[in-house]
């Protein structure tokens, strides 16, 4: 099968957190979530100094959720931080080079000594973050691609081909 594209990267942890919050839906909505928590129990903090001064009792639930949703503000990059680790893990202590081939039929991806394929009617969605294009494959599943990482072709002519090729994508221009 001949190759029409090819993306080559190492994976990294900045890598892995765009992912985490660009792409990966529930990790969006969890940082998404936790923005907005967070300035509404500031502002809930703020109101109890200025309206309750002394009643230190009902600062309580305002600081908890405050701390509760900055737990959630970090939760990508502690799910990139244990992606790498577990990556790590699995090729022996080092992370090894990612291949994404494109062929008419398939795609197939290649990580170490891992190697895994796919068709094109499993993309269900492409997301896009800073430097990131991923294939959806589900939810929180996805094949990361560089935007200027491509050996072969390039990102511009990779657009309109993955589009065509992915029957089933949702939102499908």
């Amino acid at each position: 099968m001949e190759t029409l594209f090819e993306n080559r990267y190492t994976t990294n942890f900045k890598m892995l957190r765009s992912f985490a919050r660009g792409a990966s839906l529930s990790q969006k909505i969890f940082f998404r979530f936790s923005i907005v928590g967070m300035i509404v129990c500031a502002l809930a903090l703020i109101y109890c100094f200025i309206f309750l001064p002394g009643d230190w009792g009902s600062l309580v639930s305002p600081a908890v959720s405050f701390v509760l949703c900055l737990m959630l503000f970090f939760f990508p990059s502690l799910t990139a931080r244990v992606v790498c680790r577990n990556t790590q893990k699995l090729h022996g202590g080092t992370i090894p080079e990612t291949t994404v081939l494109f062929s008419a039929d398939e795609i197939t991806m290649t990580e170490g000594t891992l190697s895994v394929r796919f068709r094109y009617s499993q993309i269900i969605k492409v997301r896009e973050t800073g430097n990131l294009s991923v294939l959806m494959l589900g939810r929180d599943s996805g094949i990361i691609l560089v935007k200027n990482a491509f050996i072969i072709g390039d990102f511009e002519h990779f657009q309109p081909f993955i589009r065509e090729k992915c029957t089933n994508l949702k939102g499908k221009r």
